[in-house]
C-alpha cells in the first residue's frame, strides 16, 4: 500500500476547441512519511531526462510526465507535482479522460521520518550497612538507533546514590501507540538479604513540550513465591521499565522539532526520576546497631539566582533521626513543613527540620530543596542528628561544615591597563572616553569554571602620556600580551615546611586566595584488604614492592586514587604519624599498584613577602625544592586575550583582541594588559 496520494484535476473546455494546457498533479505523504521528485516513475515509460518520463502506461493523447520537488527533496512537508504534458487535441461532444500510471522506483521507498530525541532517566542505587546491594538496575542493550550512556561516576550497580543514564537517537515517525522502544531498564531486589520493593517503581513528572509524547509502562513482574501475578500476601521482587516515544506530528513549535540532532534535543533537559521504595523481612545481623548510612545531594557552588536540589538520606531498616539544612543568613533552617505532607520551600528564622524519619517504613526519603536567589555570598550547612540508639555512618554529616555548599553572587573580571612605568595618566586610561570605565567586564557565577568570551577595544592618545613633550605612540616591535595576577605560577619550596608559614624559592604572581596543588604517587608496601591504615615507600616503578617507608609531601586532607574499593565519596588522609597515614575510609590496596595523593582545598592565606607564604592549613611534611602550583583552582581569576592587534591610527594607538575568562574568583577582580610591552615612547 502506498504511502502516499495523489489529486486529480478535471478542466471544463468548449465542444471542438483545441486543447493543449499542461495539467498539474499534487503527490502527498501519508503523516509520518517524506517523499522526493526521485521517488516516482511512469510504469514501463522511459525517463528522458532527470524526473521526466516518456511513454509507459499512458493514455494516447499523454506527451510527457514530469516530477519536481515543491520544497526540498526528502524534507518534512515536501510535496511532489506531477506535470503532464499532452498532445493538442480538440475537444470531443463527450467527457475525454486520460489516466497515468504513477509508480514508486523500484529502488526507493517512501520513508518514514526520523525524528530525534532525548531523555535522562534517574534511579537510586543503594546498599545497606554492610555494603551489600540492597537491589541491582540492569540496563538493556540499547535499540538500533539509540544509544544509552552511563553518567554515573561510578557503575550504577554498586555503592549509594542518584545514577542517571542519557538516552539519545532516532525513531520513526508514525509508529502506533505506545511509539518506538528507547530504553528497557530491569529492577531486582535483592531476595537473598530478604529485600523487595514495597510497591511498584513509579515515574516522576515529566515536563516540558515534549512530555505528553512519552509512555512509560512497567512490565514483568515477578513476585517472592515465584509467580507473576499478584496476591495480597505476594512481595514484588522484579519489574521492568520500559520507555517508548511517539514524536508530535503538526504540532506547532514541536513539529519539526527545534534541534537538529538528537545531542542538541538534550538541552530542552528532559529528564525522569524512577523512584522505588525497598523494604526488608525482619532481618537484623546480631549486634548490628541501625546506622543512617548517607546524604546525597550536588555539592557543587549554587547558581546565584537560585535553584532546586534534590537530596537523599540513606539509612538501614528501622534507623532513625531527623536533619536540617542551616542557611549562613542569620542561621536560618529550611522549612520542611510540620508533617512531612508537603515542602514549605523557604528558609525561616525559626528553628526548623524534618520531621521524624523512620527508615523502611519511608523508604529512602527524597526532598526537593528550594534555595533562594542571593544578592551576597550564602553557604548551606546539611547536619543529620540520628536519634538513639542509631548512629551514623562515616561521612554523614553530624555538625556544621561537615557537609558544606557554597553559593556565590555574581562576580566581574575585568579588564584593565597597567602602567609599570609611570607613563601614562592612569585616571585617563579607562575613564569612559574614549575607552569604557573601568574596562571591559565579564559576569559570571563565583566560583565557577567556564569559558566566556568579549571582544574589547581600548584607543590610547597622546594626551594619556604625562610628558606632553614625549608622548609619541609607536607600537613595539616585540610585544607581551601576558596578563598579571592570572594562570598558574610553580615555585619550590625553599626548606622543609615546618607549619601554615613556608617559604619558596619566589612568591612573584602568587596571590592571597590562590589554590596551592600538588600531587604525588606512592606504592603501598603491603596487600590489605579493608584496611584505613597505610604504609607508603616512595614511586618506584621498577622495584614498587621493595623501598622504605616514605610519606614524605603527603599532608592531611589530601585525596587518595588508585585504590580498587569503589565507595560513594572521596577517601581522604586524617592523619600522618611515624611514616603511617590513616584514612578516612577501609579500602583495599595492593603492593606494587601505586596510590595518588593530591591536595584539597588548601588555598594562600597571605603573602608575607617575596618568598614567604601562610597557608590555610598545615603544610608539615612538604619537603625542600618540591615544586608547587599556585592558582588554577575555582577559587582563582583564569583569563587571557587572543586574536590581539596594536595599530597605530593617526596619533593614536588601538589595542584590540577578544578577553577570556575561564575561571571566576569568588570576588569582584582585574586583570591588566602592561601598556609598556605593547606601546614605546620616546626616550
Amino acid at each position: 500500500m502506498a504511502n502516499w496520494t495523489v489529486s486529480q484535476s478535471s478542466t471544463t473546455t468548449t465542444q471542438g476547441a483545441t486543447v493543449s494546457a499542461n495539467v498539474v498533479l499534487t503527490i502527498t505523504p501519508n503523516v509520518g512519511f517524506v517523499i522526493s521528485a526521485s521517488d516516482f516513475k511512469i510504469g514501463e515509460a522511459t525517463e528522458t531526462s532527470t524526473n521526466v518520463w516518456s511513454g509507459g502506461n499512458v493514455d494516447i493523447g499523454v506527451n510527457t510526465v514530469t516530477f519536481a520537488d515543491v520544497t526540498t527533496a526528502g524534507a518534512v512537508g515536501n510535496t511532489v507535482t506531477a506535470t503532464v504534458a499532452f498532445d493538442s487535441f480538440s475537444m470531443p461532444s463527450s467527457d475525454k479522460e486520460f489516466f497515468i500510471d504513477i509508480d514508486e522506483k523500484p529502488d526507493k521507498t517512501v520513508e518514514n521520518v526520523d525524528r530525534y530525541f532525548c531523555i535522562r532517566t534517574q534511579h537510586l542505587a543503594e546498599t545497606n550497612g554492610q555494603g551489600t546491594n540492597k537491589h541491582v538496575v540492569t540496563y538493556a542493550s540499547a535499540p538500533t538507533g539509540i544509544t544509552t550512556t552511563n553518567n554515573a561516576v561510578s557503575i550504577h550497580n554498586i555503592g549509594d546514590g542518584l545514577v542517571e543514564h542519557l538516552h539519545q537517537g532516532t525513531v520513526p515517525q508514525g509508529v502506533a501507540a505506545p511509539g518506538t522502544l528507547i530504553f528497557s531498564i530491569d529492577f531486582d531486589a535483592n531476595e537473598t538479604w530478604g529485600y523487595y520493593y514495597s510497591s511498584e517503581p513509579t515515574i516522576g513528572i515529566l515536563s516540558g513540550g515534549y512530555s505528553s509524547y512519552y509512555t512509560f509502562v512497567n512490565s514483568g513482574h515477578l513476585y517472592d513465591d515465584g509467580t507473576t501475578t499478584s496476591t495480597s500476601t505476594n512481595k514484588l521482587v522484579f519489574v521492568t521499565v520500559k520507555g517508548y516515544y511517539t514524536p508530535p506530528v503538526g504540532v506547532v513549535g514541536l513539529d519539526p522539532d527545534p534541534a537538529s540532532s538528537s545531542s542538541s534535543m538534550c538541552e530542552l533537559g528532559q529528564s525522569i526520576l524512577i523512584s522505588h521504595v525497598i523494604r526488608q523481612n525482619v532481618y537484623e545481623q546480631p549486634g548490628s546497631t541501625r546506622q543512617i548510612t548517607n546524604v546525597v545531594i550536588d555539592q557543587s557552588n549554587i547558581d546565584p539566582s537560585g535553584e532546586i536540589r534534590n537530596i537523599h538520606i540513606m539509612g538501614d531498616y528501622l534507623a532513625q533521626g531527623i536533619f536540617e539544612v542551616v542557611s549562613s543568613d542569620a542561621s536560618k533552617t529550611y522549612d520542611f513543613g510540620t508533617t512531612g505532607s508537603g515542602v514549605n520551600g523557604t528558609f525561616t528564622a525559626s528553628a526548623t527540620n524534618s520531621y521524624p524519619i523512620t527508615w523502611g517504613s519511608v523508604g529512602n526519603p527524597s526532598w526537593p530543596i528550594y534555595f533562594p536567589p542571593i544578592s551576597s555570598d550564602t553557604y548551606y550547612d546539611i547536619i543529620v542528628t540520628p536519634t538513639s540508639p542509631t548512629t551514623t555512618a562515616t561521612g554523614v554529616p553530624i555538625a556544621a561544615n561537615d557537609m558544606r555548599i557554597h553559593q556565590y553572587a555574581t562576580v566581574t573580571v575585568s579588564l584593565g591597563l597597567n602602567d609599570g612605568a609611570n607613563k601614562y595618566e592612569d585616571a585617563s586610561l579607562l575613564s569612559g572616553d574614549p575607552n569604557p570605565a573601568g574596562g571591559t567586564g565579564i559576569q559570571g557565577n563565583a566560583g565557577s569554571i567556564t569559558d566566556v568570551t568579549k571582544p574589547f577595544s581600548y584607543t590610547i592618545t597622546e594626551s594619556m602620556v604625562t610628558d606632553s613633550g614625549n608622548n609619541t605612540l609607536s607600537v613595539k616591535t616585540e610585544k607581551d600580551y601576558t596578563l598579571n595576577n592570572t594562570g598558574i605560577v610553580t615555585s619550590d619550596l625553599n626548606g622543609d615546611a615546618g607549619g601554615t608559614s613556608f617559604d619558596v624559592d619566589s612568591t612573584t604572581g602568587i596571590l592571597a586566595g590562590n589554590s596551592i596543588n600538588w600531587s604525588v604517587r606512592k606504592d603501598p608496601l603491603f596487600t590489605l584488604d579493608e584496611t584505613s591504615t597505610i604504609t607508603v615507600a616512595s614511586y618506584n616503578p621498577d622495584a614498587p614492592t621493595e623501598g622504605t617507608p616514605n610519606v614524605d609531601n603527603i599532608v592531611v586532607g589530601m585525596v587518595v586514587t588508585g585504590f580498587s574499593t569503589l565507595i560513594s565519596e572521596d577517601v581522604t588522609v586524617q592523619t600522618v604519624e611515624d611514616g603511617v597515614i590513616s584514612l578516612s575510609e577501609s579500602i583495599d590496596v595492593e603492593a606494587g599498584t601505586p596510590l595518588t595523593f593530591t591536595a584539597d582545598g588548601v588555598i594562600v592565606s597571605s603573602v608575607t613577602d617575596e618568598n614567604t607564604l601562610v597557608a590555610s592549613q598545615t603544610m608539615s611534611g612538604v619537603k625542600d625544592n618540591f615544586e608547587l602550583s599556585f592558582g588554577g583552582g575555582a577559587v582563582d581569576t583564569i583569563a587571557d586575550v587572543s586574536d590581539m592587534s596594536v595599530t597605530k591610527v593617526g596619533n593614536n594607538i588601538i589595542i584590540a583582541g577578544n578577553f577570556n575568562v575561564q575561571s571566576f574568583p569568588t570576588s569582584d577582580s582585574i586583570v591588566k594588559l602592561d601598556l609598556n610591552e605593547l606601546i614605546t615612547l620616546p626616550s
